[in-house]
């Protein structure tokens, strides 16, 4: 499955901050969208593999998740899937996201290992960005949970 373009943060009916001028400092800009792109190498995610995506802020409490598992569908070799825009269920600033996570967990029917690069860009109203992008990430049966580090 291609996901290109699917799930933006358009689509979700958030928008993403435009560059007028705010009144509020940096560290007080509020966090309004978060994306998140799959780019998987050379080993595929399975179409039974279930995937589950957070956002966590500097305490490890979660800020947004993406309601799409994917559980049926095969990430193959060389694809792009997203962008998907992940739900907001928590507010958070530009300063609580300092030292969060982008956290990707797999649950796989039998055994899968899926060799992936992640990007994530955390959209905030003043229209600055934080981004969680990693390469060479290979969660699998025996180790699950992947974090990614928010810049």
């Amino acid at each position: 499955m291609s996901g290109i373009g699917v799930g933006t943060a358009q689509a979700a009916g958030t928008t993403r901050p435009g560059n007028t001028a705010q009144v509020q400092t940096r560290a007080e800009a509020t966090l309004t969208a978060v994306e998140v792109t799959f780019y998987t190498t050379y080993d595929n995610k399975d179409h039974d593999t279930k995937v589950f995506t957070s956002v966590t802020d500097h305490t490890n409490k979660t800020i947004g998740t993406l309601g799409e598992h994917f559980g049926d569908d095969e990430f193959s070799d060389g694809d792009a899937d997203g962008p998907y825009a992940l739900s907001l269920t928590e507010p958070a600033t530009w300063s609580s996201m300092r030292d969060g996570r982008l956290r990707i967990r797999i649950e796989p029917n039998g055994n899968d290992t899926w060799k992936l690069n992640v990007r994530s860009t955390l959209f905030f109203s003043d229209g600055t960005r934080r981004h969680a992008d990693q390469d060479n990430l290979a969660p699998s049966q025996r180790n699950r949970q992947v974090d990614v580090p928010i810049a």
